[in-house]
Formats: C-alpha cells, sequence, structure tokens
C-alpha cells in the first residue's frame, strides 16, 4: 500500500485482513480518544460538540486532527490542543499528532453538535 492518508469516509479495515494495512489505527479509534478532551467551558466532549471536523491517519503513524473551538477568541484554545496531544500521543501506532485549527466553516452547535449535546445545551 501506498503512503495514502486514511479518513473515516473509507472502509475500516477489519480484523481478519493480514499486512500492514491491518496494523494501522483507525481515524475512529482517534476519535474515540478525542471523547476524554473536555471543553472546560461547556464541560462536554470535544467530538460530541463537533468541534473535531476529521482525523487523518498516515501508515507512517502521522496524525493530523482537524478541529475547531467554540470561538476563534476562546482562552482556553492552547489548553485544548495540549490535551488533545495527550489524548492521543500514546495510541498504538502513533508517531506525531499535528492539531489544525479550522475556522471555516465557523461551528455551530445547531447543526454540529450530536443530539446528546443539543440536549443539555438546551438547543431543542
Amino acid at each position: 500500500m501506498s503512503e495514502e492518508t486514511l479518513t473515516a469516509g473509507l472502509p475500516e479495515t477489519g480484523p481478519s485482513e493480514t499486512g500492514p494495512a491491518s496494523k494501522l489505527l483507525r481515524p475512529e479509534d482517534v476519535e474515540d480518544a478525542l471523547r476524554e478532551v473536555i471543553d472546560p467551558e461547556l464541560g462536554l466532549d470535544i467530538v460530541s460538540l463537533g468541534l473535531i471536523y476529521g482525523v487523518d491517519v498516515k501508515e507512517d503513524g502521522d496524525t493530523n486532527v482537524r478541529m475547531t473551538l467554540t470561538s476563534p477568541y476562546c482562552p482556553l484554545g492552547p489548553m485544548i490542543e495540549s490535551q488533545v496531544h495527550a489524548a492521543t500521543q500514546f495510541l498504538p501506532g502513533i508517531k506525531d499528532v499535528t492539531v489544525e485549527l479550522i475556522w471555516d466553516p465557523p461551528w455551530d452547535p445547531h447543526t454540529m453538535a450530536s443530539d446528546e449535546v443539543k440536549l443539555e445545551l438546551g438547543l431543542y
């Protein structure tokens, strides 16, 4: 397999598959680890809030997390970014994690947050 990026939209690698691809960490595995990162202002995890726009895992273990914050002026942004690194750095197969902050589209809890978060925030 070439040095291609695996993204959440591609088929998952099954446990019966052999070869180098079967040992790759899946984007879903990284997202599961990111559920431990809590936005300190809202007290909810960044995945359920819809702050994670995507995760790319390359064969060499380099991982890119595309995310946003609740506001471009969020004073706790550096702390959240540090927590993303802490939550992912020891995952098997991870070599390096890059956090890419994205502002377009801007975060909108009405369309990006999970149903549970919408209920918690009173958005229904």
